[in-house]
């Protein structure tokens, strides 16, 4: 570090302190801020300031991310969410669990392939496999209330016929990215296990059917069903794992649909007797959990130039990304997923389903 940069950061650690009384109410948060600076200070590499502007973004966060920490309450989480190319956070607002519209990410943090800022990275990938053509976006989020549902009808979760295109409620709801949900929250006639934004839409077990639960932590859990199994045993197991899910964590939305893909890093052996066509290549969607916070959504293209794959296949593609959990959402027309304003489809000669509802991804970057 040269002697000019070294002047400058000491200058800036004597203005930390002076301002400390009118910014920070706490001494602690003060004593951490210069420390950050003292560190930066002792190191020996070459420290690049780059234009007064980043010098004064640099030096908001440090002089603000404690006040507003305090003022904020439970609104904002303090912590660094890693990626292999960037860091988000430290300060990072949480949105509203329920359907308020969270803000509008930024046009110009869209470039090319990825979309970056404070709290969220996401990163679009296509590419071909054995003869399926596959479109693949990875993500990073800073917060668990980042993920998030959205229906055609926020207000009217049953009982209504309104649908609406995965493009259409992605727009409507500023995602970031999104792809295509189960299309069972509007169908009272199912006996299916549903959730969306901690509201509670039904609660019946499906014998036949997985059930993928995300809590407030931004978790997946999937609960097995067994269509090979006997009805009344599968049932007990089933309404236990779910009791046992609810008691340990807050369940912000679930779906019923499946089959589970990846259960605990184990690719999962997938029954013959499974719904939706098993055994048949198809257009598929689906979505797994890599780690903390980190996710990818998956399409698989079918029916045209591109084979599509069966539900085995698409348990060991999910696998062989590094998912931990991974869960298989509605196929064919309804495989549609989104990236700003780019749109991947299951089918892309086909035509669009219109469906009720879709999982999403939103910054939580307050606009403005």
């Amino acid at each position: 570090m040269n002697q000019t940069s070294r002047i400058i950061l000491s200058l800036l650690c004597g203005v930390l302190i002076l301002a400390a009384p009118f910014l920070i109410s706490s001494p602690s948060l003060l004593e951490e801020a210069a420390q950050k600076i003292s560190e930066q200070l002792d190191q020996e590499e070459d420290l690049d300031l780059g234009d007064d502007g980043d010098i004064e973004l640099n030096l908001g966060r440090l002089l603000f991310t404690g006040a507003c920490a305090e003022e904020a309450g439970d609104g904002l989480i303090v912590e660094e969410v890693q990626d292999d190319n960037a860091t988000l956070g430290p300060a990072v607002y949480e949105l509203p669990l329920d359907f308020t519209v969270p803000p509008a990410p930024k046009a110009e943090n869209f470039s090319g392939n990825t979309y970056a800022d404070e709290t969220i990275i996401a990163r679009e990938e296509d590419r071909e496999e054995d003869g399926v053509i596959w479109h693949l976006i990875y993500v990073q989020i800073a917060s668990p209330t980042q993920l998030r549902t959205a229906t055609a009808i926020p207000d009217k979760l049953t009982n209504t016929r309104k649908t609406s295109s995965v493009p259409g409620m992605a727009k409507a709801n500023n995602a970031v990215c999104a792809i295509n949900g189960n299309n069972y929250q509007a169908e009272t006639d199912k006996k299916t296990f549903e959730y969306r934004m901690t509201q509670k839409v039904r609660s019946k077990t499906n014998w036949t059917k997985d059930i993928l639960i995300i809590d407030d932590q931004g978790d997946f859990h999937l609960v097995k069903g067994n269509p090979d199994g006997k009805r009344n045993t599968v049932t007990k197991e089933q309404a236990a794992a779910l009791e046992a899910v609810a008691a340990e964590c807050r369940i912000v939305n679930a779906m019923t649909f499946g089959p589970a893909l990846v259960v605990d890093g184990e690719e999962q052996d997938i029954s013959e007797h499974y719904g939706f066509n098993p055994n048949r290549k198809e257009p598929r969607a689906a979505i797994g959990q890599m780690g903390r916070l980190s996710y990818v959504m998956a399409i698989a293209e079918g029916r045209g130039s591109s084979s599509g794959v069966n539900f085995q296949e698409l348990a060991h593609f999910m696998a062989s990304l590094g998912c931990q959990q991974a869960f298989n959402l509605d196929g064919g027309n309804s495989a549609v997923m989104t990236f700003g304003d780019q749109e991947y489809r299951g089918m892309p000669s086909g035509g669009e389903r219109s469906l009720y509802d879709i999982i999403y991804f939103a910054t939580a970057l307050p606009e403005g």
